[in-house]
């Protein structure tokens, strides 16, 4: 089972979410987050913020879609801003495409305090939104993961 999350930059959102499946510890998943644009380095208030969750992120480093070209994905989890209809899907194979809508939480912030606290926010919206994921559709639609 092979799961990509995808988002703009690959230093944030995308990157939590794959930390927190990830966090299951199921060897039959194979999960991977990637950008449309990527940076050179994950957030480090994505990382302290995880970590507080007890999850490591820190020798993450962002990927570019084009890098899993090659690819099929069971799943296809888009993360960024806006509704699955206006996100501009790259050349991505999959067969199963969901969205998660987060806003950046970097997006409009005045403060470091508070990038802070959207970053929580999405992480802890991210915890929940991944437990159910891997409980209720991947371990009933495939019981084997």
């Amino acid at each position: 089972m092979s799961i990509l999350f995808l988002s703009n930059r690959n230093s944030c959102r995308s990157q939590m979410a794959e930390a927190i499946l990830r966090n299951f510890k199921d060897d039959n998943l194979r999960i991977y987050s990637a950008g449309l644009d990527p940076v050179d380095h994950v957030s480090s208030i994505a990382m302290e913020v995880m970590s507080e969750a007890g999850i490591n992120v820190e020798q993450s480093v962002p990927h570019s879609y084009s890098e899993y070209s090659d690819l099929e994905f069971d799943y296809l989890i888009t993360v960024g801003e806006g509704t699955s209809e206006e996100l501009k899907i790259p050349k991505v194979n999959y067969k199963r495409k969901l969205h998660l809508g987060f806003k950046s939480p970097y997006k409009g912030a005045k403060s470091q305090e508070e990038i802070r606290e959207r970053c929580c926010a999405v992480r802890d919206e991210l915890l929940s939104e991944m437990d159910y994921f891997y409980h209720r559709i991947l371990k009933k639609r495939h019981p084997q993961t």
